[in-house]
């Protein structure tokens, strides 16, 4: 199935042209998404009778490329993504299926983009400079780089993993197809997909652009400009770019009989180059007066599959919105860490490293030596409970997320009891700058550990929005894990006894008969320390065919468990923050959570809390919510409201201000 996405900003008489069009292709396999950015001239009106499959629209003022682009392929379902312009028009029938066939033929190309011609009333300008950029592809195939998502065929797949950068204003992509050309990946270009599509912008809407695509570059280009700034001079990208290019528009102008338009010519030129050049200038010179390089500790990743390897990702990625990334990384995890950007460096670390008490050792007493740390801005240790170093230069930050251990008996052996009880106290006392994820453990760091509570940040975490996108069909999650009508939802790995996971069953079981018919039980998790005593008294309930083991969950199965839950319980003994506590806020699903630690401190007045060493009590507080659609939305609307508390983009800033 392909999905085709038309973004509309005001773009009467051609919308019409464009929506017949795309009805009569010979390919009739797709859906319609339509999206409109406050348009006033009807638009909005012809896209109302056009039967499209989605339609909605965004005030004018929230339109950003990126974030329009990404929130549109959320409501996709096809393989095949097409983006096309209210304002391009396909010139066949055939222009989906030429666009479509090349992903079809060929699994290495991740994007194709369609010919564009220009429209009769164009200017000899701007019909000379479509025929350089698309044509027969010959010239712009020796350029740095060209894509134009005008009008574009990409695969699904890629655009869940590498979604469009909502940073930029002006060529999200450029930034987009360079950022995957560099990670190797291959774009076509598709000849005979002809779309009709061009501008006459007037000189101020010229230099409005060009100065906006110059800003982007200043982005998408920095390495190439770091490493060879002639693209910064004034004589070379104003002064002989400009004179070049007139070179050709004379001859082509020429050549059409369009004389008069020469004189005009060296004026867009100029114009064209001149404020490219500035943005790009003002841009790049401003980011490298702020743009730092910074070196993150990710040798706790936990293959991706831990609260802590969540927490390296999503700081790691606002991170690389502003300043450079060198990830300290084992080769078996680089395959499982999700983030793929230019700035992003990985620095390798043996594999035989990876043993935890040669881990411990290595990142306590080697890495602190190494010479090439004074390299760094900013050194972040960002699981400060598990990794830290024996001395510490005033650059280095840590992030420290709880001590567990202190509250969960057996939670680990006692070789690492010993370390964390003994060794970490004492070498997080010389870090000089601490941050606690809640409250919660800034006070057990005090009490336990003894470090003044003036020395040590509370700083929230946040939640990823994006990650709930594109949720799971309830038919999918039934096919692939039997999850079948209405389910309570708990999202832990199965650790026992720190997750609770042993009292949750209990409470099951303690249910009435009547709720236990409606609702299942999911446990999305892997199987960790302890899961064994949980899977033993699993085995010997007479309600185990209602509670489902998902295993490790990620991606569109995580997004569609939040969105169909029914209730979302959260019985663990200890928790430093609780991000599933707020994906499932964000996903419009009421909380029932433990009382203890950090968890009625992020959830407030929005959740109902129980005691979670007693199974009667959570199972009252399950039943309190799925028995009361009027208490239900009440912690619904409350939970909506304290989402405004907590964003990486904030939790970020904070670890930052090391820097100012």
């Amino acid at each position: 199935m392909i999905s085709i996405i038309v973004r509309v900003k005001n773009e009467m008489p051609m919308l019409e042209a464009t929506l017949d069009m795309i009805k009569r292709q010979n390919r009739q396999d797709f859906e319609l998404i339509c999206v409109d950015s406050g348009s006033t001239d009807g638009s909005w009106e012809v896209l109302q009778k056009c039967g499209a499959d989605k339609l909605y629209r965004i005030p004018a003022v929230e339109y950003i490329p990126g974030r329009v682009l990404n929130e549109a392929f959320g409501h996709s379902k096809g393989e095949y993504i097409v983006f096309n312009n209210g304002d391009a028009i396909p010139q066949n029938e055939d222009w989906l299926e030429e666009l479509i066939c090349p992903l079809e033929d060929n699994r290495e190309l991740i994007a194709v983009y369609a010919n564009q011609i220009p429209r009769p009333d164009a200017n000899p300008i701007v019909k000379k400079d479509y025929l350089r950029a698309f044509g027969d592809g010959k010239i712009a195939a020796k350029w740095r780089h060209f894509f134009s998502l005008a009008s574009a065929a990409l695969r699904a797949d890629i655009m869940h993993q590498y979604p469009f950068n909502e940073d930029l204003n002006y060529s999200e992509d450029i930034e987009w197809s360079w950022r995957l050309k560099k990670l190797g990946f291959k774009i076509g270009y598709a000849e005979k997909a002809i779309v009709e599509h061009s501008h006459n912008y007037n000189l101020q809407e010229t230099a409005k652009r060009y100065r906006g695509e110059g800003i982007a570059e200043a982005y998408i280009y920095r390495e190439l400009y770091e490493n060879d700034p002639s693209d910064l001079s004034f004589f070379r990208s104003v002064f002989l770019a400009a004179i070049a290019e007139f070179g050709r528009d004379v001859i082509f102008l020429l050549k059409e009989k369009q004389a008069g338009w020469i004189p005009k010519a060296k004026i867009y030129r100029f114009v064209q180059r001149f404020f490219a050049w500035r943005g790009r200038t003002s841009a790049f010179y401003k980011q490298a007066s702020w743009s730092r390089k910074i070196l993150v500790s990710c040798l706790a990743f936990d293959g991706g599959k831990s609260g802590i390897s969540a927490y390296i990702v999503s700081t790691v990625r606002q991170i690389l919105k502003m300043h450079e990334v060198y990830l300290l990384i084992h080769p078996s995890d680089i395959e499982h860490f999700p983030l793929r950007d230019p700035r992003l460096h990985f620095i390798e670390i043996a594999e035989w490293i990876k043993k935890p008490i040669i881990s411990m050792l290595w990142h306590l007493y080697i890495l602190p030596w190494w010479p090439s740390l004074k390299r760094y801005d900013l050194i972040f240790l960002p699981a400060a409970n598990r990794r830290l170093f024996c001395r510490y230069n005033n650059k280095t930050i840590v992030t420290f997320h709880d001590l567990a251990q202190y509250h969960v008996r057996g939670k680990y052996d006692p070789l690492r009891s010993f370390y964390i009880k003994h060794i970490v106290p004492y070498y997080l006392h010389k870090a000089p700058r601490i941050y606690a994820i809640s409250e919660s453990t800034k006070y057990d760091l005090r009490r336990f550990y003894g470090i003044p509570g003036n020395r040590i940040h509370v700083n929230y975490n946040g939640y990823e929005p994006a990650k709930l996108d594109s949720p799971a069909s309830a038919e999918k999650l039934q096919d692939k894990y039997a999850i079948k009508g209405k389910f309570i939802l708990y999202i832990a790995r199965v650790e026992h006894p720190g997750k609770n996971h042993l009292n949750l069953l209990k409470a099951y079981e303690k249910l009435p008969d009547a709720i236990k018919c409606d609702y299942s039980l999911v446990l999305a998790g892997s199987m960790w320390n302890g899961a064994d005593v949980v899977k033993r008294f699993w085995q010997n309930m007479p309600d185990r065919d209602r509670i489902i083991f998902c295993g490790f969950v990620s991606g569109q199965d995580l997004a569609g468990l939040y969105k169909h839950a029914s209730l979302y319980v959260f019985p663990s003994l200890y928790e430093g923050f609780g991000i599933p506590m707020l994906e499932a806020f964000a996903s419009g699903v009421p909380v029932v959570c433990s009382n203890v630690s950090s968890l009625p401190e992020i959830g407030k007045n929005a959740v109902l809390t129980f005691n979670p060493r007693r199974p009667k009590e959570i199972a009252n507080a399950m039943q309190s919510v799925l028995l009361s659609p009027v208490l239900a939305d009440e912690l619904k609307a409350k939970a909506y409201k304290r989402l405004d508390a907590f964003s990486w983009e904030r939790h970020v800033n904070r670890l930052l201000e090391t820097l100012k």
